[in-house]
């Protein structure tokens, strides 16, 4: 029995009561900026369900099962927008927690506690965790709604939940792991969010190919997926697809042949998706316990350390010996972008999302060359989809980096306690927020270039060929000029929460919380004009939206609503001419606003700096 009393306390002190989880929980629910985080997330999901329920249910049903199959088309589109909060929301709170300690410098402190490895990996991951699955069960009454009308049951809904839980748990172990492994906020926000963007694109498109569908799988009506792909078991949208029955499961003796435990998976591909995401959760967990206490023997010298010293020129000790190298003509900004903001500038992992852009676009290319994949060089509708779909996901991975990464520019200053190095330098505060800003747009032009170098392989191709266009070489000039402006405005917010918090977490939180709110609300405000008839009014409008003016600039005819029918030459002409001037004045007024708030920020800096140092 006392063997017993062991085992018990010691799972009780491991999780249920872990001091850091108690701490975290205790504490987060009497701050005000959780309050505006589940505000927001609410918010949006219900924007979502507004915009598409206004145009989704709007015209006359024909029938009761019609206006069932309608209220399914709500329940997924809800669904899509909470995997994506949860494949992005989860490692912003689980990653800035292991390096908020080591940036302030009390993680060594945290070590010489009686926690274990396990406890401060465990305390730490679902303490964060709680949060955000607290925030996914608050949108429960939401999903609700959309079972009013039918076709919609409750199981679905809780499939659907436990496959954003389960993303939230992987994505979360993984940022776990990686801030564990790596110290630095920089370098865990941009590795996890480049990894996952890579990730859930690749795996999607090969699942959407002829390669990657399930030859015993019925048909079905999915997006972009005609039936279900056998990697829907590792895959959440290919698993959510399932779920909604766009792309029906087969029957089990269906997949006998392929044994256990395929057969079950392929079977069942949500409950397997969850399985999968909770053992690989588990075995990143286990790893993360072997580099907790590798920060405390970094100053020893070992194999690893003499055979890297060896390859890079440096020495086993730690010293560094590096050729000199130019620094521009404002030191901060070359800092943000050469040294800092980059994460090492010439990382693998950047030149891999520059890399891997420019494959993604040639693989499109041969994909509407050859007729794959439902795309057809007569019929370039399918292709315009897919390379707009692809610049979303690369435009929302270039703002999310860009906005985490100026969210950690003076609150890892705050936290090191080098900002007071900072102060004593005569370098004046527009000096200082000029450089942030010159040096975090330059860290994202080379990300910019992979969509603009995608847009230039198709204008290249769609002039050297005969037939319908893909896009417009309008695109190529005006789509990176306004994206650039987008992340300048980006990095404004983001300097602006690093400015006015002390936490780099809390920073973090606001300002990607604030950038994907006033993301969400401009996509929802142009998919309303859309869905109202469109036209030149769309082609005004749709402009300001980030999202919507990179598909707008591609596709001219996405201005105008399915149900209008084909425009005539004269009015996608017009839509063209309209778009091109008013992406224009969108870009010039996100440099604004871009503008405005670096004045206010140059007046507000000494003294909000000073006040929080004192």
């Amino acid at each position: 029995m006392g063997v017993l009393k062991d085992i018990a306390r010691w799972l009780w002190h491991l999780l249920p009561g872990n001091p850091i989880l108690l701490r975290v929980i205790a504490a987060a629910g009497k701050r005000k900026r959780h309050l505006f985080v589940r505000f927001a997330y609410l918010a949006v999901l219900v924007i979502v369900v507004f915009v598409l329920g206004s145009s989704v249910l709007s015209t006359q049903a024909a029938s009761l099962a019609e206006l069932a199959k309608k209220a399914t088309v709500i329940f997924m589109g809800v669904s899509l927008v909470q995997l994506f909060l949860m494949s992005f929301v989860a490692p912003v709170f689980a990653a800035g927690a292991i390096t908020q300690e080591k940036d302030a410098n009390t993680f060594h402190i945290l070590l010489t506690t009686p926690l274990s490895n396990a406890q401060i990996v465990l305390g730490t991951l679902f303490s964060r965790l709680f949060f955000v699955w607290v925030l996914l069960l608050s949108g429960l009454p939401i999903f609700c709604i959309t079972m009013l009308y039918g076709g919609v049951t409750g199981a679905e809904v809780f499939q659907s939940f436990g496959l954003a839980a389960c993303t939230g748990l992987v994505t979360g172990s993984l940022a776990i792991m990686i801030s564990v492994a790596r110290v630095g906020t920089r370098r865990t926000i941009f590795s996890f969010f480049l990894g996952v963007a890579l990730y859930l694109l690749a795996v999607y498109a090969i699942g959407a190919s002829s390669y990657g569908l399930l030859a015993e799988a019925p048909s079905g009506t999915g997006f972009f997926v005609p039936k279900m792909s056998w990697l829907a078991p590792v895959h959440p949208l290919l698993a959510l697809l399932v779920v909604t029955g766009q792309t029906p499961a087969p029957p089990l003796y269906a997949v006998q042949h392929y044994g256990w435990p395929w057969s079950w998976l392929l079977a069942n591909p949500e409950y397997g998706y969850m399985w999968i995401t909770t053992l690989a959760s588990t075995l990143m967990i286990l790893i993360s316990l072997f580099f907790v206490r590798r920060g405390a023997k970094e100053g020893e010298t070992n194999l690893w350390k003499r055979l890297r010293a060896f390859f890079s020129g440096g020495s086993a000790d730690g010293e560094r010996r590096r050729r000199p190298r130019t620094v521009w003509s404002n030191p901060i900004a070359w800092r943000e972008a050469a040294t800092r903001a980059s994460a090492g500038g010439r990382s693998l992992l950047r030149w891999a999302f520059i890399g891997g852009g420019v494959l993604i676009g040639l693989a499109l290319l041969a994909a509407h060359e050859q007729k794959w994949l439902g795309m057809n060089p007569s019929a370039p509708g399918t292709t315009r989809d897919w390379l707009t779909s692809v610049a979303w996901i690369e435009l929302g991975v270039i703002l999310l980096v860009v906005t985490n990464t100026a969210a950690t520019t003076l609150t890892r200053e705050k936290e090191s306690l080098t900002i007071e190095l900072l102060l004593v330098t005569p370098l004046t505060s527009k000096y200082i927020i000029a450089g942030m800003l010159r040096g975090l747009v330059s860290f994202a032009l080379p990300m910019i270039a992979v969509p603009a170098s995608m847009l230039l392989i198709f204008v290249f191709a769609d002039l050297v060929r005969s037939g319908p266009s893909v896009t417009t070489p309008e695109a190529l000039l005006l789509a990176p000029l306004q994206m650039t402006a987008c992340a300048a405005l980006a990095a404004m917010t983001g300097l602006y929460f690093s400015l006015q918090s002390k936490k780099t977490v809390q920073a973090v939180m606001t300002s990607t919380a604030l950038v994907m709110l006033a993301a969400v609300l401009l996509w929802g405000c142009g998919l309303t004009v859309r869905s109202g008839g469109g036209g030149v009014f769309a082609a005004v409008v749709q402009p300001l939206s980030p999202f919507h003016s990179v598909q707008i600039l591609i596709d001219p005819l996405s201005a105008f609503s399915p149900r209008s029918g084909t425009p005539s030459a004269s009015e996608l002409l017009a839509v063209r001419w309209t778009r091109l001037l008013f992406s224009l004045i969108s870009t010039a007024a996100y440099a604004g606003a871009t503008y405005w708030a670096y004045n206010g920020m140059v007046r507000s800096f000494d003294m909000t700096v000073r006040r929080q140092t004192a």
